[in-house]
């Protein structure tokens, strides 16, 4: 399994994105992988296409893709302020690297920092 960051995600759905080309050439490495996202990065993927007026067809996307999206539990707070406070990683990129942690999962990301973060926790970043 691969947790996307909402980066790839956003790189993939807009072609005019500087990172598009990237993005789709790491998913199409990894196409037979499944993917998963948490909630918060959907939510985050989200923000752009829902000022665009295109939010419907951005969830579309990511459910034609095949995603699992993760939902964040009560019991989760505590260890992702720890991680948070041990990386310096913002929440949303705490999220994402909790959720490869939890799920014995590779990451792919586009953010240097938090592939750094993660492979410094010993997960494999693609």
């Amino acid at each position: 399994m691969i947790v996307l960051d909402a980066n790839v995600l956003i790189g993939l759905f807009d072609p005019a994105d500087a990172h598009h080309e990237r993005a789709e050439s790491l998913l199409l490495a990894y196409a037979d992988e499944p993917l998963a996202i948490s909630a918060l990065t959907l939510a985050e993927f989200l923000i752009r296409p829902t000022a665009a007026g295109v939010a419907a067809r951005a969830e579309l996307f990511v459910a034609n893709m095949g995603v699992i999206v993760s939902p964040l539990l009560c019991d989760d707070a505590a260890y992702l302020a720890g991680l948070r406070s041990a990386t310096g990683l913002k929440m949303p990129d705490a999220i994402v690297l909790w959720l490869a942690q939890s799920a014995s999962a590779k990451l792919m990301t586009l953010d240097d920092h938090l592939a750094k973060a993660a492979m410094g926790l010993g997960i494999e970043v693609v």
